[in-house]
């Protein structure tokens, strides 16, 4: 192994070693390599190079989703890290643990005229957990940095005593910054920013350490209170109407005796999201297959009346479902719960208590009154009637997007695992029901379409279930250079629905067919997966039929040399219409 003789890098390898974070992705440069030579000469690391620094940060961002460790990523300096941000934004919001080290000139040569010298100290600054500047070292090139009339680093009377001293206080606080900022992004599971200074010259190795570090691990370990659980508990055995809503979680969330204690009492109805990864037959999952007719239907306001809960409890991340929000802030619950680690949000505008427990402490031991009112029955009597009318509907519609993803839902093999686009695509997986249900992935803490290919490939190196992705055209094309590296795995398999631009524009409310809309909001376009599949060695193969696509999937998963890339064509204006047919119809009462 190498290490820099710059204090500063050596410590966070060995930091990095410290706390076991060994997945490290790195974008090539010059001001990074004391980083860089020394994450990649040592075996301890697994180290990935991806050049495109925004395919980088959603590539490690897919690396921690899976496995829920920091993954380091390392970049130089200048605009570099501006082109994490997107990734870092999503990792904020999803609550994935990232470790961004950027390296830096010295702030001394900023705004001066040197190349690659921007203000990255605090760049991120609105949207990540932690960032601060690591102190530069005094003993690394010290003849250099007196030349500057701008330094105030060494004192101009500075003696060589004085400065070993002035080294042992940086040492000291930057191994302060290091240790506070590692031990908040594994218990806030958020992202957070490290800028490291560092004077030239930066190829300069030794073979050993020369310092030793004192850098501590410190995870919480909060045991609940058992009156916190007593008073929760006996706060919703006064209540009749109780609605616990899923968002983005882990499969193991809720234990089989939370599940089981949940379903024996009448009073309370779970909706959740196929992002949850929980599967019960008693849970409702497609919730905009039930709330989307209500909402037009001439006695809506009495149906979502007696649907309207008094008590929400929120568990797990985003939520995906603009209509169950709507609902929910039209119909306001008495109270509002937000239950477990990830970060409450007072999205339904009635207040939130943050209960900072382990869901199952609580719902393990829920109070069985079978003697209260049948609240649960009302949401499945709507979520049956609902079922059916879908059932008839998918079963005579033309081919279209809703009709791609009726095929989809009944194809796709248990063992895969799915990352979703955003937009339409994760949306129309929520109105079908996985009959090999999973786990599914998809970036909804800001819910933008960049960085979709390279959070799946990222995802799929820490997983033992191969993965497909399912995307958009727009969101395909906007991150194909997540294809560029060496990662891609070759069961790696990737369907784009490609409706000629974004489809999702075409069913929102205020959408009106003209030139302008085509050319700047729906972005119209005739362009083709087949010649990239090909630059980037990938099999490749087109469908537009029903008929095609069946066929297509007899084949799609089966083992290969090669990743395969399925490109299926729609109609974006007649999916968007039969869409819109589809909630009229389901409004049937």
């Amino acid at each position: 192994m190498k290490y820099s003789v710059i204090p500063v890098a050596q410590s966070l390898i060995l930091s990095c070693l410290n706390f076991e974070f060994f997945n490290i992705v790195i974008s090539p440069g010059s001001r990074n390599v004391p980083l860089v030579i020394g994450f990649a000469s040592n075996k301890s690391f697994k180290c990935y190079s991806v050049v495109d620094e925004r395919s980088a940060a959603f590539f490690a961002l897919g690396l921690s989703q899976k496995s829920n460790v920091p993954t380091i990523l390392v970049c130089t300096s200048g605009s570099a890290i501006l082109n994490y941000y997107p990734a870092i934004a999503e990792a904020f919001y999803s609550e994935i643990p990232l470790i961004i080290l950027s390296a830096d000139r010295p702030s001394y040569k900023i705004n001066i005229g040197d190349g690659q010298a921007i203000n990255q100290n605090n760049v991120l600054d609105k949207n990540i957990l932690y960032s601060k500047s690591l102190f530069q070292d005094c003993i690394h090139s010290t003849e250099e940095i007196i030349k500057s009339n701008r330094q105030e680093i060494i004192d101009s009377d500075a003696t060589t005593l004085s400065i070993l001293e002035k080294q042992k206080l940086i040492q000291k606080e930057n191994e302060l910054i290091i240790e506070e900022a590692f031990n908040s992004c594994i218990n806030n599971r958020k992202p957070i920013h490290l800028n490291i200074p560092m004077e030239e010259p930066l190829y300069d190795f030794t073979e050993t350490p020369t310092i030793k570090i004192n850098i501590r691990k410190k995870l919480f370990n909060s045991v609940p209170p058992e009156d916190i659980i007593k008073d929760l508990n006996d706060e919703l055995a006064k209540e009749k109407k109780i609605l616990i809503l899923i968002g983005v979680a882990e499969k193991n969330l809720l234990s089989e005796k939370s599940i089981d204690s949940i379903n024996s009492i009448n009073s309370i109805v779970v909706l959740k999201e196929h992002t949850s990864n929980i599967n019960n037959k008693y849970f409702i999952s497609n919730i905009d297959r039930l709330i989307g007719p209500i909402e037009l239907q001439i006695n809506a306001s009495e149906i979502f009346e007696d649907l309207s809960p008094d008590v929400i409890i929120t568990l797990g991340g985003m939520i995906i479902s603009k209509k169950i929000k709507q609902f929910l802030r039209n119909y306001k619950a008495k109270k509002h719960f937000h239950i477990g680690q990830n970060s409450s949000k007072d999205s339904f505008y009635c207040g939130v208590k943050h209960v900072k427990i382990d869901p199952n402490c609580l719902f393990e031991n829920l109070d069985n009154n079978s003697k209260k009112f049948n609240y649960s029955g009302l949401w499945q009597e709507q979520n049956i009637l609902k079922k059916n009318l879908h059932e008839r509907f998918v079963k005579v519609v033309n081919f279209s997007d809703l009709k791609v993803f009726e095929v989809l839902s009944e194809w796709i093999p248990k063992k895969y695992d799915i990352q979703v686009g955003n937009s339409t695509p994760i949306r129309y997986f929520q109105l079908f029901n996985l009959r090999n249900a999973n786990n599914m992935y998809a970036n909804r803490g800001t819910s933008g379409i960049d960085g979709s290919i390279s959070t799946a490939i990222g995802n799929s190196l820490n997983n033992e279930s191969p993965v497909l992705l399912v995307t958009g055209d727009l969101s395909f094309f906007y991150d194909m250079n997540a294809l560029w590296n060496k990662y891609v795995k070759a069961d790696l398999r990737v369907i784009i629905i490609n409706n000629g631009g974004g489809g999702i524009f075409k069913i929102l409310p205020g959408h009106e067919e003209n030139q302008i809309f085509s050319e700047f909001i729906d972005t119209q376009h005739n362009l083709s997966a087949r010649y990239i599949a090909k630059m980037f060695n990938c099999n490749y193969h087109r469908v537009s039929t029903k008929f095609g696509l069946n066929i297509a999937m007899r084949t799609f998963f089966r083992n290969s040399k090669k990743p395969k890339i399925l490109e299926i064509s729609t109609s974006g204006t007649k999916s968007a219409k039969i869409l819109k047919d589809y909630f009229r119809y389901l409004s049937k009462s």
